[in-house]
């Protein structure tokens, strides 16, 4: 259990009427009454801060709420589709999650992708396609990254969900399927 809390405002030189208020284990005592000199009289913010600080928090809880319902109600199952699609084709997959950001990876012989959902900023979230081709046959490991972001200020609609994954599995199979090689042509010849 922690130390109780402990108050070091007399010690460092701060009036009395001054609370400052520590963790007993987490801080060196000198270290504690150097911060809180240097810090208490810089501790008064405006009202009109206060005010948008406050703001700003109600909107955060606006972007997170229309986060969460986008989450839940259009990449879940279009995930989900996904996912089952790959299994039923024994495609090499897995999913996983961490944090606010969900994480898509599937594997063929020479390239492997990865869709990372998340909330990358307060307002905003974002689609990061990570695509990777690697292996002596394709030549030189090339990494193509495309990365979406859409605006958490208004709901946003399952179509985008949809349009990016579709994006992103039309990218991962691109080039998968290799031209033969083109016909020698004779000496002297032009292509035409």
């Amino acid at each position: 259990m922690l130390l109780l809390l402990f108050s070091v405002a007399r010690t460092a030189g701060v009036p009395s009427r001054v609370p400052a208020v520590i963790m007993a284990r987490m801080f060196d005592k000198s270290f504690v009454q150097w911060w809180v000199s240097r810090v208490v009289p810089f501790r008064d913010v405006t009202p009109e801060k206060l005010e948008a600080e406050r703001e700003a928090i109600e909107h955060l809880q606006e972007y997170n709420k229309h986060y969460t319902e986008f989450v839940e109600d259009a990449v879940f199952p279009v995930v989900d589709d996904l996912v089952k699609m790959l299994a039923k084709n024994r495609i090499v997959h897995r999913v996983s999650t961490w944090g606010n950001q969900l994480a898509l990876r599937v594997h063929f012989t020479w390239r492997w992708a990865e869709l990372i959902i998340s909330q990358t900023h307060e307002d905003c979230v974002t689609f990061e396609h990570h695509i990777l081709t690697e292996g002596e046959k394709r030549g030189e490991e090339r990494v193509e990254d495309h990365a979406h972001q859409y605006d958490l200020r208004d709901p946003l609609p399952r179509s985008i969900a949809e349009q990016e994954l579709q994006f992103f599995l039309g990218r991962l199979a691109q080039d998968l399927v290799e031209p033969g090689p083109e016909a020698e042509i004779p000496p002297g010849e032009g292509k035409g």
